[in-house]
């Protein structure tokens, strides 16, 4: 199965970045990537949104489609959403 993607905030400070490998804080906007390795097992993998290069972009819009169809986990406000999808739209070539 292909991967996926979804914008949350972080519940606790303990996972580390993919791309600048520095610890993303409780409470941070998060791109998680859920990976999955073989059927009934999968992983998640997570960036800070800043870290999020337009290659990357380019396997979330192959996911997704466009930036607005990335789903939200959690509970984020129409604000945060609205600037980190419009973030997210600078880096793709949408």
């Amino acid at each position: 199965m292909p991967n996926t993607y979804s914008l949350d905030l972080a519940p606790s400070a303990r996972a580390r970045c993919r791309g600048c490998t520095k610890v993303v804080g409780k409470g941070e906007v998060r791109l998680v990537t859920h990976a999955f390795v073989r059927p009934n097992r999968g992983t998640y993998f997570v960036r800070h949104v800043h870290c999020v290069t337009p290659e990357y972009m380019t396997a979330v819009l192959k996911s997704h489609g466009s930036t607005e169809c990335v789903p939200v986990n959690g509970t984020m406000s129409e604000n945060t959403i609205l600037a980190t999808r419009a973030q997210l739209h600078k880096l793709c070539a949408c």
